[in-house]
């Protein structure tokens, strides 16, 4: 009897839900990965879904979309780090539909 674990990857990849469960890994890393490239305050910036090889991020302000563009090699490669078969290669911020809040 094989052990369980491989029948599930098995089964996991068959259905092609192997590539969206090694994405959500990047959603549930940002924090971590946003925090060590851009400080604390990178909280503000939330990780909402990952559409193929992108990302997505939402901001409050322009602020920090501009931020998320500038440092978006190091973001990746943060990401890549702890997320490593997440395959994201590109971060898309878009505007928060709530007003920021003050980091404590």
């Amino acid at each position: 009897m094989k052990p369980i674990g491989r029948a599930v990857d098995r089964a996991l990849r068959a259905l092609g839900l192997d590539r969206d469960i090694a994405r959500a890994d990047a959603v549930r890393a940002w924090d971590d990965a946003a925090v060590s490239v851009l400080g604390d305050d990178a909280r503000l910036c939330q990780a909402v879904r990952a559409d193929g090889d992108t990302l997505v991020v939402t901001v409050p302000t322009a602020q920090w979309a501009g931020e998320v563009r500038l440092r978006e090699r190091e973001l990746v490669a943060a990401l890549a780090a702890r997320a490593p078969s997440s395959g994201v290669t590109r971060i898309r911020p878009v505007p928060s539909s709530r007003a920021p809040t003050p980091a404590r």
